[in-house]
């Protein structure tokens, strides 16, 4: 890495970041995004007493921290653009999660993935939750993304799934949303995960237990064996990366 970009990787850090990857974005991004050749991964962990709980079902102070999370990246993100562009460069910041006419209802999909970033940045792969799942935090993370023309050092990509042999979610996914399948990059989200199934039993999961009707869950996060604590100590087929 070379020393700018690390001096930007500790800014960002500083900022409260918990994990922070560059990723080369040439010829991956298509349409308004197109314009730019690298994209700032940016992610926030959720503590351990947050996520434990919701093992079996949403908690209020989960959904909490979730929207929580999701403003203070948010935040980060503004501030990382307007550092870079401190330094000359264009920066643009993509939203921590999007709702709302920004959402596609059809097919529950975002313009644009955080996870192709922090994939591309080598911050993990997708597990078969379709969730980011991170070396150093396992999925019990949330990013949000900054696109720049700065010509950062980039990480290597992970273009494979890392889950292995593993299939907790699998069986803990109470909408049955999760198949046993694995992701490599570029495979349609279809074959592995069913969206619809997740959205709708996320939803019933979150009214029926705190009352608010959001696509909200995270039972697969609370289960995945990496980034519980301790989780080099134990003994499972997943890799870290420190």
């Amino acid at each position: 890495m070379s020393e700018t970009t690390s001096g930007l990787q500790q800014q960002i850090l500083a900022l409260g970041a918990t994990l922070v990857g560059f990723a080369d974005m040439e010829g991956v991004l298509e349409g308004e995004f197109a314009c730019w050749p690298r994209a700032i991964s940016i992610a926030l962990a959720f503590p351990d007493e947050v996520i434990a709980p919701i093992a079996k079902g949403p908690t209020l102070e989960y959904y909490r921290a979730y929207n929580q999370f999701n403003e203070r990246l948010n935040e980060i993100a503004a501030q990382t653009a307007k550092l870079v562009r401190s330094l000359g460069y264009r920066a643009e910041s993509f939203p921590a999660t999007v709702d709302g006419p920004d959402l596609d209802i059809r097919s529950l999909s975002a313009a644009f993935h955080h996870k192709t970033a922090a994939t591309r940045a080598g911050l993990g792969w997708v597990g078969r939750s379709a969730l980011l799942v991170s070396y150093k935090c396992g999925p019990r993370v949330r990013f949000v993304t900054v696109f720049t023309d700065m010509p950062l050092a980039a990480g290597t990509p992970v273009t494979v799934s890392e889950c292995e042999d593993c299939r907790v979610c699998v069986r803990a996914c109470p909408g049955e949303a999760i198949h046993d399948e694995e992701w490599w990059a570029g495979r349609p989200r279809e074959d592995f995960f069913d969206a619809h199934a997740c959205f709708v039993e996320a939803s019933r999961q979150l009214r029926e237990r705190v009352g608010v009707n959001h696509p909200v869950c995270g039972i697969c996060i609370a289960v995945c064996p990496q980034g519980r604590p301790k989780a080099s100590e134990r003994s499972h087929p997943l890799r870290r990366r420190d």
